[in-house]
């Protein structure tokens, strides 16, 4: 049976990175999914700093600070005034931006949303140059098990990895997946989950969705969710998608934008450097957190012992948000695409640092590496030539092998492994 993950209170990564912000910056912005850990964390940093929070979950807050955001924003108190769900009063942007022309002092709020800050009404005009955002992903795999994920870090500083067998398998990565990052779920037994997932889809679709949106369909949210999730990890074909649902391409568009902004999707774009006329330009979209696409995909690690289950796309969105996240801390500031042109040549992630080079890394839902499954690294090998600094598959076999210049066959975990700081 699969047992319980340890819970984590906070990340002590975002933690750490919230800190240094405040620091150097009169407000910082705490941006992420409901549930995943950001009043927990605002708590935290208050327990540290001293300040007073307050929730505009609560209606009389909510309302003070729609009618008079000056006074809301200007109360007298030591340290940080922390607002929690802040996307719930547009008018505070304003004041917050007076308050800080007349004191620039570091740290003086700290703000929390659950939808994208910066798509928010009145947000960006007010607060460009006075803010700074940190986006608080679900827990990474080694944030569950108390450790400092540092593959990416260790990928564009040291191409060599350390080749010690890895003691996972298949169940093993399903387990994790299965778990998602959410802190609550991630620490309940595998049959607790699906209660709390379900409520998670209720909150979301009925009162979220409702407060920061306009959508007058909004009864259509719940299957463009589970559609979402069944389409995870594949590229984003709006038209098929609008079809089978039965909505204009356009309306759909919307839709898709607000699941973006309320961190429930990914849409990773796709990358061309004019390697070839044939790119194909769609996104490709993943869940934000695979136990949640599990839960709406039905996928549990009982039905994935059949081999014939197919694993592929889950895995994929899992690695995609697992490299998400370390990039939201990695020193590197690479920034993730995909790629694929219309001969075949795929790669599932790349990862582009500031300097030029390029790291490819594939996903595969198997024991095995074959010569195929390095075609798409090949093919960017080939064509860039020194600015291809490594490529790596990532699959269920146990052991890394290499596969030739500047590529590897790695176990999956070694993106919780690799160069990691304990």
């Amino acid at each position: 049976m699969e047992t319980k993950a340890a819970q984590p209170e906070i990340s002590r990564i975002a933690l750490k990175i919230l800190s240094e912000a405040a620091n150097d910056t009169p407000v910082v912005a705490i941006n992420g999914a409901r549930q995943v850990g950001k009043s927990t964390l605002a708590r935290q940093f208050m327990e540290e700093t001293g300040g007073q929070l307050v929730t505009l979950d609560d209606l009389p807050q909510r309302t003070a600070a729609n009618e008079d955001p000056r006074s809301f924003v200007e109360r007298t108190i030591d340290g940080p005034l922390i607002i929690d769900e802040v996307q719930f009063a547009p008018p505070l942007f304003r004041a917050l931006k007076a308050a800080v022309d007349r004191d620039r002092r570091p740290g003086r709020f700290i703000l929390t949303g659950s939808t994208r800050l910066l798509s928010a009404q009145g947000f960006a005009d007010a607060l460009v140059g006075r803010i700074e955002i940190i986006e608080l992903w679900p827990f990474s795999q080694g944030e569950l098990s108390g450790v400092v994920d540092s593959f990416i870090n260790h990928v564009f500083d040291n191409r060599s990895h350390d080749l010690k067998p890895s003691s996972l398998g298949r169940k093993n990565y399903v387990e994790r997946m299965v778990r998602g990052g959410f802190p609550e779920p991630a620490a309940r037994q595998p049959h607790r989950r699906k209660a709390w997932f379900d409520g998670y889809l209720t909150s979301l679709t009925e009162k979220l969705i409702r407060d920061v949106s306009g959508i007058e369909r909004i009864a259509d949210m719940p299957r463009v969710i589970r559609l979402c999730a069944a389409r995870s990890g594949q590229e984003l074909n709006v038209t098929n998608l609008a079809n089978e649902l039965g909505i204009p391409p356009r309306t759909l568009d919307g839709y898709l934008a607000l699941l973006s902004n309320l961190f429930v999707i990914q849409l990773i774009p796709a990358w061309s450097t004019n390697l070839s006329k044939k790119v194909v330009r769609r996104p490709k979209l993943v869940m934000v957190d695979s136990g949640l696409a599990a839960h709406l995909t039905g996928m549990t690690v009982e039905r994935s012992m059949d081999p014939t289950t197919p694993l592929g796309p889950l895995l994929e969105s899992f690695v995609a948000m697992e490299i998400r996240k370390q990039l939201s801390w990695s020193s590197h500031g690479a920034t993730c695409w995909h790629f694929r042109d219309r001969d075949g040549a795929e790669v599932d992630f790349v990862l582009e640092h500031p300097d030029g080079r390029v790291v490819g890394i594939e996903t595969k839902a198997a024991a095995v590496v074959s010569s195929k499954d390095t075609r798409g690294l090949r093919f960017l090998a080939d064509r860039l030539g020194d600015r291809f600094h490594a490529g790596y598959v990532l699959s269920m076999m146990p052991e890394a092998i290499p596969l030739g210049p500047k590529l590897t066959a790695l176990p999956i975990d070694s993106l919780w492994t690799s160069g990691r700081s304990d």
